[in-house]
């Protein structure tokens, strides 16, 4: 930082005089040790030059300089070991309840994101976020029935990133974000992906007969099918995990799909520019924009729909419209219940 920063060259003696390890009783000693580590940043590819007073007649002494034009960090190339290490670092990292970790986590993804090749060697992937969701806060029923424990987030994660790397088909114990059914799912894992705060695997759901994407974090538990070295399937040639990470969530197959219609009005006109798939049909009823397509994730449709707060319509789709309502039900109970609003948090 010494050299960095200075604007003409710096003798031995300051820099003997800013670091402990060189202000030996023998000084030659100190003078070694400064060699070597000016040897050891040689090395490293940092240009470090010594300036002599015949070089420049305005010093009295000949001190060290770095040649900025050409310093510059050796550029940082990752195995793709190194990289599933890190992913599950940073997934149990921002698992951890309370604290900065997910923001820190968050941010730290994103920069990894431009540093990575345009087409990594792991599946794994990490999409530029576009502009944030609105969210809604959901308030699901509590639920009598006892519900298996929870396998620690980390080790999911690791199952699944083996899972993806080795080709190997996994049953997870999954809770629907619709139903809050729990049911056993077998999928063939294409690749994990990080979308908008969220992990997700994207595979070949057996039990729907098609591409599903499944939230890590409703995981209950992942179990990799026996025999690692003899893959269970393989990739479709014509699969794009990237692609399919920046779909429109409009697009998204989780519900069997409805034809719906919304209306949306000028203060949501913004919204008809979005991706609603290839059965979307977007046409204008005077100050009104009508968009027509099959609707195959619902809890996506609710959640905008409720935050535009009157400015989308459903128009047409008996399900959408039962979901909406059943979200403003459990939001009206919980605000509605004064025992609910009266309560001790801490308690």
């Amino acid at each position: 930082m010494i050299l960095l920063g200075a604007r003409t060259p710096v003798t031995y003696r300051e820099i003997r005089e800013q670091f402990a390890g060189y202000q030996t009783v023998n000084a030659e000693a100190g003078l070694r040790a400064f060699e070597r580590d000016k040897a050891d940043l040689l090395e490293l590819g940092v240009p470090i030059r010594y300036i002599t007073p015949d070089e420049d007649d305005s010093l009295e002494d000949g001190g060290y300089v770095i040649d900025l034009k050409r310093f510059k960090m050796p550029e940082v190339r990752l195995t793709p070991d190194e990289i599933s290490a890190l992913v599950l670092a940073a997934s149990v990292a921002h698992a951890m309840p309370g604290g900065t970790y997910p923001k820190i986590v968050d941010l730290a993804l994103k920069k990894l994101a431009f540093d990575l090749p345009e087409e990594p060697d792991t599946p794994t992937v990490f999409p530029r976020s576009a502009a944030p969701a609105p969210v809604l806060v959901h308030f699901p029923e509590k639920r009598t029935p006892a519900r298996p424990e929870r396998v620690d987030l980390g080790e999911i994660y690791a199952t699944l990133e083996s899972a993806t790397r080795l080709r190997k088909r996994v049953t997870i114990t999954y809770d629907s974000a619709g139903t809050g059914v729990t049911s056993k799912r077998d999928v063939d894992p294409y690749g994990l992906v990080y979308r908008e705060g969220a992990w997700l695997c994207v595979g070949y759901c057996h039990l729907r007969q098609d591409v599903r994407s499944f939230r890590v974090d409703r995981m209950r538990d992942a179990v990799q099918a026996p025999k690692p070295k003899s893959p269970d399937f393989e990739r479709p040639v014509d699969f794009d995990v990237k692609a399919y990470a920046q779909r429109s969530p409009w697009t998204f197959a989780i519900d069997p799909p409805e034809e719906v219609q919304l209306a949306l009005t000028a203060d949501a006109a913004e919204i008809a520019n979005e991706d609603f798939g290839p059965t979307g049909v977007k046409r204008q009823a005077g100050d009104k924009t009508l968009v027509t397509f099959d609707c195959a994730n619902f809890e996506f449709a609710a959640t905008r729909i409720l935050s535009a707060k009157g400015a989308i319509r459903v128009v047409r789709g008996e399900r959408l419209r039962a979901r909406i309502l059943a979200e403003l039900d459990a939001i009206g109970r919980h605000y509605g219940d004064p025992a609910a609003n009266t309560e001790d948090p801490d308690a």
